[in-house]
C-alpha cells in the first residue's frame, strides 16, 4: 500500500461555506482500495474500492458520506465529489 501522510486538501462546498484550502489528510492507495482520512472534531474516513481505472467511489465512518475521486496515470491530484451529512461539494487533494 503506498502512503502519502503529508496530503493537502482542497475543499469548496455548494453552500456559502468558505472554501477549506491545503487541509491536511492521509490517503493510501493499493491495488484493491483506497482510504482518506483527516481530523474534523475527530479521525473521518472514507474508505473505497480500487477500480484499477483512476476512479474511486468511497464511503465514509463515523459521519454520513460517500464520495467519488478520479485521477489521471501518474498525477499527483486526485478530484472529486463528496455528500456527508446533507452538505455537498467538491475536493481536490495533492498527494504528498
Amino acid at each position: 500500500m503506498t502512503i502519502w501522510n503529508a496530503s493537502k486538501m482542497t475543499t469548496l462546498f455548494y453552500s456559502d461555506e468558505p472554501a477549506a484550502e491545503d487541509y491536511p489528510c492521509v490517503v493510501k492507495i493499493d491495488d484493491h482500495e483506497i482510504v482518506i482520512e483527516y481530523e474534523d472534531d475527530g479521525i473521518v474516513q472514507y474508505r473505497g474500492s480500487n477500480r484499477g481505472d483512476g476512479h474511486f467511489e468511497l464511503h465514509a465512518t463515523g459521519v454520513e458520506g460517500k464520495a467519488s475521486l478520479h485521477m489521471f496515470p501518474g498525477s499527483s491530484i486526485i478530484e472529486g465529489s463528496w455528500i456527508e451529512d446533507g452538505y455537498r461539494g467538491m475536493w481536490r487533494i495533492k498527494l504528498a
